[in-house]
């Protein structure tokens, strides 16, 4: 089920897919409570780069405990985040955050109320990959700690034990391939941590040691497996608007180039058909436009072309072909929000129209028998949930509604995009979230999305409905270089375009100040990953726009951070940001760090200590800055996450230290007689 990069949280760096993960009060049996391994071991605490995170006490301690009540109803409406048909199609297969931590779990599929059982007991994340061909298991992905290596696990659908077939080998792992009728071999690609080279491995379907199969001295994903085994796509990616598609022969290892033919070209996703004669390819052609072309996997030809033109710059982010070979399904990112396409898999003409909600989402896969479609959908008022559509009729209707019964008093929430002008006249859109029952000025979170080339969709998400909820206004501005808006919006913040985007903070920051709505002297910029990069730069850069900050796992020196961050960001962050050696100065005049003598606003910052993309340090090294400045600065570190927050108990902390955070220096600020 996983696509290419992927990233736990859509906060993170290259971030991909969005997810906040709670869990449900009601805890469904655990059928054959066989654990995985036990959570990863986080860093010593004692190592001398290490800086203690804040223990709140007393007033503080009393006040997060109260928050913490407030907070627990939004964390635990529970998420379900992911969605497959067992091969009969009479149960779906799911991961759900009902529990307290992203979980396998199987119910009826012909009843959306039906009860939800357990899969398996696992003291780690899991995310689905496929039911094996057989259908007699279940092939997932889990790491430790939230570390990102994912080692591959087979459980069975009768409850039996999981077995690693991964063991001892550590790596960071993209998706995995078990090929219908070749099922003896699993294919995946992946790489060491700290390495930008990829490769793409074999093992026995039953595990054992891998064998190298291909490897590149770039990093790449290894996109798909056709159905007979005997040929794999492979996404060079040099860098986000650079990637080649090769044509994989998984006997000899030998590749040959597929698309493009020329020049550079972004590639979003790529399938082979059911019989292996056509790969589809998603991809901007090097332009401002969207297509998916059909193109001959032994020569590369073009057959067929679809071209997306509402909204023309959409992303056509994944590609699904169902196994009876007529129809695809495609999820697109349209800048703010995303859709779901119905094609015809021979001539790529549009067939049945599927209607969502304004939200966020995608489809997932296609029954054996090519007549469904699961999807994953959220709005600001529903929370991210399983749903199936009609491939003939393109009808949706929910494949899980269960009850949440803690967002019964949920107050309403009333949505809308704005478009703000930049100071060169370019257009902002940014998603604005408001209490629908309001009164008086309101205190403001900007809040600023990862990747760089990530987005801001309209969705839900339990930390804007509580701060919602709290009297919040909740602002998600893109800036220059989110994704979605067309090549040209994306790469305009490379390089010294960072300096423009720059200028996008502040607009998007003075604009939210200025509306009726809003207390202009309680403004609070909020983000995380490259977001929280942004939170630094905007309390460098422009101080007196803001009230406080929140940064989440935020980088705050680039040189540190091109130095210890995965090698695969490492390597394409060279066209986004700089080479470490080469642009040594202009990396330097972008690190918040250097600039740390500017910062007078509070700022709360989160870490979790076993994060391959930004490291702790990272966050280590602006707290330690600003204690010794002694401006109030609170650190909370969660020993067992990642880049994410995806532990029931670590959200509910998080959002009520924010909570009380805010609470003690977002007050008005008091008018000062001369």
């Amino acid at each position: 089920m996983r696509t290419f990069p992927y990233v736990v949280v859509s906060a993170g760096l290259l971030a991909a897919c969005a997810s906040s993960r709670p869990s449900s009060p009601d805890a469904p049996a655990v059928v054959s409570p066989a654990p995985l391994p036990a959570e990863g071991t986080p860093p010593a605490e004692s190592s001398p780069a290490r800086v203690a995170p804040d223990t709140a006490t007393g007033a503080e301690a009393a006040r997060i405990a109260e928050f913490s009540r407030q907070v627990t109803p939004y964390v635990d409406a529970f998420v379900n985040s992911e969605a497959i048909f067992t091969r009969d199609g009479k149960q779906v297969l799911f991961v759900s955050s009902r529990d307290g931590l992203p979980q396998v779990y199987r119910a009826d599929a012909a009843s959306p109320v039906s009860p939800a059982t357990r899969l398996l007991a696992s003291k780690e994340r899991v995310t689905l990959l496929d039911t094996t061909p057989d259908g007699q298991s279940l092939l997932l992905f889990s790491d430790k700690g939230a570390d990102e290596n994912w080692s591959i696990w087979k459980v069975g659908l009768d409850g039996s034990a999981p077995v690693e077939l991964t063991p001892g080998e550590t790596m960071n792992r993209d998706t995995a391939f078990q090929p219908d009728l070749a099922p003896d071999t699993i294919y995946f690609s992946g790489r060491r941590m700290n390495e930008a080279a990829s490769a793409v491995y074999a093992i026995p379907a039953t595990g054992g040691p891998s064998r190298v199969i291909y490897r590149d001295d770039k990093p790449g994903f290894l996109t798909h497996v056709s159905r007979d085994g005997q040929q794999a796509l492979f996404l060079r990616y040099p860098s986000a608007s650079e990637n080649y598609l090769l044509h994989l022969d998984l006997a000899s290892g030998k590749t040959r180039p597929l698309f493009p033919a020329s020049g550079k070209v972004s590639i979003f996703g790529a399938q082979f058909s059911p019989d292996g004669r056509t790969v589809y390819v998603s991809t901007d052609g090097g332009g401002e436009q969207s297509w998916l072309l059909a193109l001959e996997s032994a020569t590369g030809k073009e057959r067929a072309r679809y071209v997306e033109k509402a909204p023309a710059t959409a992303i056509i982010q994944s590609i699904k072909a169902a196994k009876t070979g007529d129809v695809l399904a495609l999820s697109l990112v349209a800048g703010n929000r995303s859709e779901i396409r119905l094609l015809d898999a021979r001539t790529l003409k549009p067939r049945a129209r599927v209607e969502m909600p304004l939200g966020q989402g995608g489809i997932q896969e296609f029954s054996e028998d090519g007549r469904r479609l699961t999807a994953i959908w959220s709005t600001p008022a529903s929370v991210t949930d399983a749903w199936v559509i009609d491939v003939k009729t393109g009808k949706v209707s929910p494949l899980r509604q269960e009850p949440r019964p803690a967002l019964k008093e949920l107050p309403a929430i009333e949505t809308s995009i704005a478009e703000i002008r930049a100071h060169d006249g370019l257009a902002l859109p940014t998603n604005v979230y408001l209490p629908k029952k309001r009164a008086g000025k309101l205190p403001v979170i900007v809040s600023y999305h990862g990747g760089p080339s990530g987005n801001s969709k309209i969705k839900w998400s339990a930390t804007t409905a509580f701060f919602v909820s709290q009297g919040y206004a909740w602002v998600e501005p893109n800036v220059r270089g989110s994704g979605g808006f067309g090549r040209a919006f994306e790469e305009a913040d490379n390089g010294a375009g960072r300096l423009e985007a720059f200028k996008d903070i502040e607009t998007v920051g003075r604009w939210a100040a200025s509306q009726p709505w809003a207390d202009p002297d309680r403004v609070i910029i909020y983000g995380g990953s490259y977001g929280g990069y942004t939170v630094l730069i905007g309390v460098t850069r422009m101080p007196d726009l803001w009230r406080a900050g929140v940064d989440v796992f935020g980088v705050a020196n680039m040189k540190t951070f091109m130095a210890t961050t995965s090698g695969f960001i490492r390597e394409i962050f060279l066209l986004e940001f700089g080479d470490p050696d080469k642009d040594a100065a202009f990396l330097e005049s972008i690190s918040p760090l250097k600039d740390v003598g500017q910062i007078v606003d509070p700022l709360l910052v989160y870490a979790g200590a076993n994060d391959p993309r930004v490291p702790r340090g990272e966050s280590d090294q602006i707290v330690r800055a600003l204690r010794e400045r002694k401006v109030p600065v609170e650190y909370m570190v969660a020993e067992n996450e990642g880049h994410s927050l995806s532990r029931r108990e670590n959200q509910i902390e998080f959002m009520a230290r924010m909570a009380r955070f805010l609470e003690a220096h977002a007050a008005p600020r008091q008018a000062t007689t001369p």
